[in-house]
Parts: C-alpha cells; structure tokens; sequence
C-alpha cells in the first residue's frame, strides 16, 4: 500500500523554488497496524495528477510543473494533505496518485483491497467539489444538482458506495474544504439519499442479515466511467475477489454475481426486475436490474417450507375443495391436506439442497419449487427463497426449457395464483448463467415482394424498424412485430403481425379501418394493430397450437387468409414450420369475390418432402410407382392410351383427367411470349432401382421402376422426364392463370419412354407395351389458386438450377412455342404427374 507522507509534500510545497531538494513523498508501507486518514472524492477529468506526477514533479521542466500545480487535482491533495496535518495524522491514501495504474498488477490488487483500505482508516474525508454552501444539503436541489438526481454528484458515482459503507468515521467537506457534517450525525439524510439503513452506515455491512439483491439496490442509480468498474465497485461490499479485465463489458458484472453465489446461498441474486422486457441468462445485466429491490429480505431454507403452504393457501394452489367462512376461504378436502404436510416434509428434506449452489458450464444447478404453466409444458414459475418485503409472497421467477439450458423469461402477471393452479414440486434445474440471448432467436425472411403485384406495399411497422427483409424475434420472450401494406389507389390495407407467445410462434392478419393519409396516421395504425394482436397473443397461439403439427411433414406449410372488406382483395400469408428450421413468411394479395374463406379464415397445405420441385405449393397424390427424376423420388403412373399434355389442368375422378384446358394454351390469351426460354419445360434424368438393375443386368438405356405395394417391377426404355418450370416467371403466370385453374388439377410432370414391359424376379421381359398395363391411371396433385402465387420453401437441398422466387413484372406473351404433345401418335409410354388434393384444416 503506498501512502503520501503528509509533512513531506507539504514541505515540498512550500520550498518549491528550491529544486534542488528531493523529498520522498509517497513511500509503499506494508505494516497493517499504520493509522492513516483516506480521501473519497469524485475524479475530474484532465485535472487529476498521476503517481509519476506526483513523484517526478521537481524534475519536469518549468512549463510543465506549473501546469501541474494549477490543476484542480493538485490543489485537492494539497488542502486534504493539510486537513490531514491539522487532524495530526502522517500518512494519507488518495487513489489518483497512491496507485501507479501503468502496473495492472498493481491497479488489481489496489481494486481488490480498496474496500478494506478504507475500512481500516482512521478518517475517510469525503470531498464534495460541487457544493459551496456551508451545510450538508438536507432536501433534493434539482436547480443545483440537475444532472445527479437533485443530490451532490459524489453520492451518485460507483466508487463513493464502498467508500461511504466501509469507513467507520466519515466527515464531509464542501468545495473550499469547510466541513459540513459527519455520517453518523448525517445518518438519516444519507438514508433518504442512499437508501442504506442508518445502522449500517453507523456500523458497517458486518453482523448484518441482508440480502444480496438489497445491497445491489443500492449501486442501481451509481454510474462509473467504465462499464466494467461497476461490478469491480462492488467487490468490496461482498467480500469477493477477482482479477480485472477492462474490456471486457458487461461481462463483469456477471462474473461478480458468479463470485457472490459460490460464496453466499442467496436466491435473492436472482430476484432482479429489469427495466426492460429481456430473456436470456438468469444473472442480471448490471445493477440496475435490482432498483426495486430495496427491501429484499433472504429466507432461511427451515422457513421456505412454511412460507410456501401459506401461499399454496393464499393463492388457493391446487384447487382444492373448500367453504367459505367469514369471506375467507377454507379448505375441506382431505388430499389437499395432505399434499401441503407432504411439501413442508420434503421442503425440510431438501434444506442442505436449498441453500447449496453449484455452477458448471450447464448453468447454476439449484433446488427450487416450480409450478408449470397450464398452457405451455416447457414454462414454469419458480418460487425464491425471499420475499420483496416483509410479510410478502415468495419472490417468484418464470423460466423457460429451451434446447439443454434453462432459459429466465419476463413474468405474465405479478401474481403467482393468477393463471397457475398446480402445487410446487422441488426440481432440480441448471439455470443459464452465458447470456446466450442472442442465440434465442429467429431471424424470419419477409418475402412480400409479390403484395405489390397488386398495389399493396409496405407502409410501416410496430414497434421497431427493421431495413430489409429480415425481421428478428425472441421465442423465449412474447415477442411480436407487425407490418403495414396499403394500396393508396384502392384506399385498401391490412396489417400482419408475426409473434411468439410462450415459445409457440404465431401469425395474424387484421385489416379495415380509417385509410390514413400521412405518415403518422400510419404509425397510429400500426401502433394500434399492435395492441390488438398483443392482447389476443393467448388465443393466436392457441390456435396455432391446434394444427396438431406431430402429423405434418417437415414440408408443411399454412396459410391464413383475410377478406378487404369493401373490396376485391385477400390477403394471404404463407408460412411454414417454424420449429423445423423455416423462418421464410410469404405475404401476398389475390383477387377474392367475397365468398372465400370468411374473415379470417387458416388451413395447411404441403408439397412432397424430398420429391420434386413444384411451380408453388402442391401436394402429391401418392401413385403407385416409384422413380427418381435427377436424383429425387417422384411416384407416377402410368396413362398410355390417352392424349397427355403438360400443363392439361381439369377434373380429376377415379384416375381419369377430363381436361378442361391448358396453361400454355392461355399463355396466348394473357399476351406472353412464346419463344420466351423462362416457359420452357425442364428435361430430368430418369432412373429407378440401380442394385436392381445391377444385379438383373440390364442394358444402360433402361430404367427400373418399381410398384410400391406390389413390388411389380417396369423396365423404361429411353425414358426421360418433362415438368414444368420452377422458375420466377413462370409461378407468376400460374398467379396470373389462378382464376382459370381455381379447384383444378394440373399435370406438372409427364414421363416419356420409346417402350416399356414388365420383369419378372429374374429381370426377363413378361409382356410389353400394350397388354393390361395401359390403364389409363394418373398422379395427380391438387392446384389451389392461392398455392401458385406463393413461392415454394424447400427444406431439402435445392433441386437443380432453379430458385422458386418470382418477381412480379409486365405483362407477358405467349404461344405455342411451349406445347408439348405426348400420346399414342409418338408411339411412346406416357407416365403422368398432376397435382392433387391436400389434406386442409380450417381455424378462425
């Protein structure tokens, strides 16, 4: 510990003309019993002298000595040398220049004895540069003191909390060194002003039953130059240690909680409220977090168990039988009885676990009562071994299972008997201490590009911006974003809200309204819609929650569409299974007549996991065989004997397409060009069952596809497929034809072969090309209108070259260029692929 030799630098001060004379101002003692006063102040930037100042100064150049002695840094350590010398004490500790900070050997081990230095002081002078009258200021003066709550700047710095605990004897000096009082006859001031209980400002932190969380209230309005030094401020109240790592942020503060809980079994350190709505590690950020926590009073394990059958009791836990007598009631119910003397027992059983902490990378593992949520199995409310006051309920804390970790969320509601009904059950939990946050949420792909098709864009969005098409939320959090589209020619909008409420992700649509005119009218609407959908979140999740998702596909994807009313617009949201990975929403306007799907109507829809790329949602109508088309599963069958085009939409019965048109046929009704490569079909490689062919040896140009339920197996000669492009422009035409294709079935695929036969178990030919297998059977998929203007999201890898974005765009043209005729006049087999009817469930 260095200290300055008060006689010597006031010698030196008075004999500096004389620069000959050296004196040893500041002098490192080790013996513990040395008496010495210390100084609290608040530093001044560019005005403190440094420890190489402090000793160099009579050998700087004239300039520099004489900047150094004017500053103000250096005038307070010569008056507080001479209040030092008038109270007859020799040695004096001033942290700006007793500490050389170019050692961080030296500055940690200065940080992690601060407190007990100034413990150990005779006299703590507390130098209080911004007040000037000649009394202690008794009343907040918000004219004088505006940028530090209404009070002297010193009682709002970081550093100034330990240096006002830790001393025993403190006096106060205002900006010309006159005295104005002491902390024990300041007593109760400094209680209205700190919050610290007068017996511990008289007597110290020693012998006292506090919480942690109470202590920590105390530093939530201080503020420190570095992030860092308001968990290294506090090190000293709680007796812990550890090394200093300026850079590292907020970090420290959660390094310093880790510290108090392996040497204290304190639930209250998780007792924190921020003031900000965040989920994440069940540590707090810094100080703040813990401002109503003035009155935290820790709970003993022996007495948890008490405490929590009176709540049980209170809050009516467990829905047990009861009377009511003298409007209290009273339980009758035998079981309830027991199951409360049963949770005193086990609380009793479980006291050692209770007040033991164990930190490792999978969190703080820690005994506590939780109570699950009713409407989510992974959420539960934990119950704290403290209370907020005296006579209060059980502090409680929500908490989410996520993944491996134990996640701390905000609380629903402020009373734990509100919306749970369970008895606690003790669990033992590994509660997240890496604040991981960021890793708890999902970055969704807005794609409304296709709105605009018709009129519709974005107008807005509540309750923060975002740029592009990246929206971010939290599903450990009830989150919510909501975006605004409008048409200003047709005076039409409607709002769309994506959201997580107890981890369950849900999407909404609401619409109608005034049509705003300027653009805080638009902030207003979005603001509005926002309230609407946060207050309903329960039931937008419930009813998200009743698509029954465990029998669902990977691939599968809802839509939820709404009605403009008074106009001739839907709005449609397409999304798929949050839970599997798909963070991609469509957003997209169909003409509607009015007779859709009612106001607000939702359904599920899904194309084939793992099979073929489709111009838009469809579903595959299982068929009987089996082949792959460039490496992807596509079942066909086969419709030989029939005239088959791609592109035929009709009606599908019993296997039979009647054909009712043809999509390259209307190209020409819609003006599209028919030379234009975007329309032209894709040519796939087929091929069927390579170990078969391998072990029947059969020739190179042939491919065998097999029956799915018979195992009957088809030799393919020359077969290649032809589907339907996946590409932009053409899912834009399939938008633009949706009113022709509305309820229809659409031939999406069709495989061509020069002959065909049957093997049998030794790959010798049976019959061939025109025997019984030319029934005339079909694979078809369902086309849904609203399906063809969404853009399909593929879970599997992308198939071929081709991206199933559109952009809407002019008009196109079109011909005959794109025909392609396939039947018994080309002497070839035909297989077919169509589209076909998804299972639908409704919501509203």
């Amino acid at each position: 510990m260095k200290l300055l030799h008060v006689a010597d630098v006031l010698k030196r001060e008075e004999d500096f003309q004389h620069a000959e004379v050296e004196y040893d101002v500041i002098k490192e003692l080790g013996d513990k019993t040395m008496r010495y006063a210390i100084l609290s102040h608040r530093w001044e930037d560019d005005s403190e002298v440094t420890y190489k100042e402090m000793i160099g100064l009579t050998k700087m150049d004239e300039r520099k000595k004489v900047e150094v002695r004017k500053r103000s840094g250096y005038q307070k350590i010569i008056q507080c040398c001479e209040q030092a010398m008038k109270d007859g004490h020799e040695w004096l500790w001033i942290d700006t220049c007793c500490i050389d900070k170019r050692s961080s050997a030296e500055l940690s081990e200065a940080i992690n004895s601060m407190y007990q230095w100034y413990r150990g002081a005779q006299v703590c002078y507390a130098y209080l540069n911004d007040v000037k009258e000649s009394i202690f200021p008794t009343e907040p003066n918000f004219e004088t003191f505006l940028k530090s709550n209404g009070w002297p700047e010193w009682f709002m710095r970081g550093w100034t909390l330990q240096e006002l605990i830790a001393p025993r004897r403190i006096e106060f000096f205002n900006k010309e060194w006159a005295p104005v009082g002491n902390k024990h006859r300041l007593a109760s001031t400094l209680k209205d002003i700190t919050r610290i209980p007068c017996d511990v400002l008289r007597d110290g932190l020693a012998g006292k039953r506090l919480s942690v969380a109470r202590i920590m209230s105390w530093a939530a309005h201080r503020k420190t130059a570095r992030v860092e030094d308001r968990a290294y401020s506090l090190m000293g109240l709680f007796g812990v240690n550890m090394p200093m790592v300026y850079g590292e942020g907020k970090k420290a503060f959660r390094r310093l909680q880790l510290e108090i809980i392996r040497e204290f079994n304190d639930h209250s350190i998780f007792a924190w409220w921020p003031r900000t709505s965040r989920a994440g590690s069940v540590l707090a950020d810094d100080p703040s977090d813990f401002d109503g926590c003035g009155n935290c009073e820790k709970m003993e394990p022996s007495e948890v168990g008490d405490k929590l059958v009176k709540q049980i009791e209170l809050h009516g836990l467990g829905n047990p039988w009861h009377i009511t007598l003298n409007s209290r009631k009273i339980s009758t119910s035998p079981i309830h009885q027991c199951r409360l003397a049963w949770l005193k027992w086990r609380a009793r059983a479980l006291s050692q676990q209770l007040r033991t902490f164990t930190i490792s990378n999978a969190g703080i593992q820690v005994c506590l009562p939780v109570i699950p949520f009713s409407d989510s199995p992974s959420h539960f409310r934990a119950i704290l071994a403290c209370t907020y006051s005296h006579g209060s309920d059980l502090v409680t804390i929500d908490i989410v299972f996520s993944g491996s970790g134990i996640y701390r969320i905000p609380s629903h509601v402020d009373n734990i008997g509100k919306t749970l009904k369970a008895y606690p059950n003790f669990r033992i939990l590994h509660l997240a201490h890496n604040q991981d946050v960021n890793e708890k949420c999902c970055e969704f792909t807005l794609d409304d590009q296709h709105a605009s098709y018709h009129g519709f864009t974005r107008s807005g969005t509540y309750p923060r911006e975002f740029a592009g098409d990246t929206v971010v939320l939290s599903f450990l959090v009830d989150d919510l974003v909501v975006v605004v589209y409008a048409n200003e020619n047709a005076r039409s909008y409607f709002v769309v809200g994506l959201g997580y409420y107890l981890g369950q992700g849900w999407v909404h649509i609401v619409y109608g309204g005034h049509f705003p005119t300027q653009d805080v009218e638009w902030q207003h609407v979005a603001r509005r819609a926002h309230d609407q959908m946060w207050h309903a979140r329960a039931e937008h999740a419930q009813n998200m929650s009743k698509q029954g998702c465990a029998h669902l596909t990977r691939d599968a994807h809802f839509i939820k569409h709404a009605h403009l009313p008074r106009s001739i617009w839907a709005a449609r949201v397409v999304w798929g299974r949050w839970e599997v990975g798909n963070f991609r929403v469509m957003v997209d306007v169909e003409q509607c007549p009015g007779c859709c799907d009612g106001p607000c109507g939702m359904m599920t829809t899904l194309n084939d996991w793992g099979g073929l790329c489709m111009p838009g949602l469809m579903n595959t109508v299982h068929r009987p065989y089996a082949l792959e088309l460039d490496g992807y599963l596509a079942e066909v069958d086969r419709c030989s004997g029939q005239r088959t085009e791609l592109g035929d939409y009709g009606n599908c019965s019993d296997g039979a397409l009647t054909r009712t048109g043809n999509i390259f046929e209307d190209m020409r009704i819609i003006g599209i060009d028919p030379e234009d490569s975007a329309y032209h079909p894709v040519v796939s490689h087929v091929s069927g069952d390579t170990w078969l062919k391998l072990h029947m040896r059969i020739q190179a140009d042939v491919a065998i596809v097999y029956h799915t339920t018979s195992r009957r197996r088809l030799a393919l000669h020359r077969a290649k497929g032809i589907s339907l492009p996946t590409n932009e422009r053409f899912v834009l035409l399939l938008k633009a034809c949706s009113t022709r294709l509305a309820g229809k079935h659409l031939v999406t695929t069709l495989i061509q072969c020069s002959d065909f036969y049957r093997l049998d178990e030794d790959g010798n030919r049976r019959d061939s090309g025109h025997g019984e297998l030319s029934a005339n059977n079909y694979v078809v998929l369902t086309f849904w209108p609203y399906q063809t203007s969404r853009r399909r999201v593929i879970f599997t890898p992308q198939k071929r070259e081709f991206s199933l974005h559109f952009v809407p765009s002019q008009a196109h043209k079109f011909g005959e260029g794109n025909r392609h005729v396939y039947g018994e006049e080309n002497n070839s087999e035909v297989f077919g692929r169509l589209t076909g009817s998804p299972g639908v469930v409704w919501f509203y």
